[in-house]
């Protein structure tokens, strides 16, 4: 039909992301008052959402002790994040959170999420550098 809406051939590729070719997001259904708009809400509030008086230098050792529901650090891109206070603000769920809780998470947020800006993101929950050891050697 000439003049008329058009139809591109082959399924529609409107939506979010794709973790994969063809796999669409698993997303969770999040409680009221945690949407990303509310996330930034929270972040411009002034609540303490690191934990740390400053940020340190921390080894996986330290990272390793923060691996529960309560309590959640995980590193992306050599920077460590307490993320506790964002876990139930995430599209995923807490339960993919804990995915990366007490370790370097460098490589799984990469993959599935290569657009975000983690630093953007997260700089309110920001406690600290990985390294390797410290040079103290504490």
């Amino acid at each position: 039909m000439l003049g008329g809406p058009q139809r591109a051939s082959g399924p529609a590729r409107l939506g979010a992301p794709t973790t994969a070719p063809g796999l669409p997001r698993k997303k969770v259904p999040l409680a009221p008052g945690h949407s990303p708009l509310d996330w930034a809400k929270l972040k411009s509030s002034g609540k303490d959402l690191r934990g740390v008086s400053r940020p340190g230098r921390l080894t996986l050792e330290d990272l390793a002790a923060h691996n529960t529901r309560e309590d959640v650090w995980m590193a992306i891109q050599g920077r460590v994040y307490n993320v506790t206070h964002y876990s139930p603000f995430h599209p995923g769920g807490v339960g993919q959170v804990m995915r990366g809780a007490g370790k370097d998470a460098t490589e799984m947020f990469l993959k599935i999420h290569p657009w975000v800006n983690v630093e953007m993101m997260l700089d309110e929950c920001f406690v600290g550098f990985l390294v390797r050891e410290r040079p103290d050697g504490v």
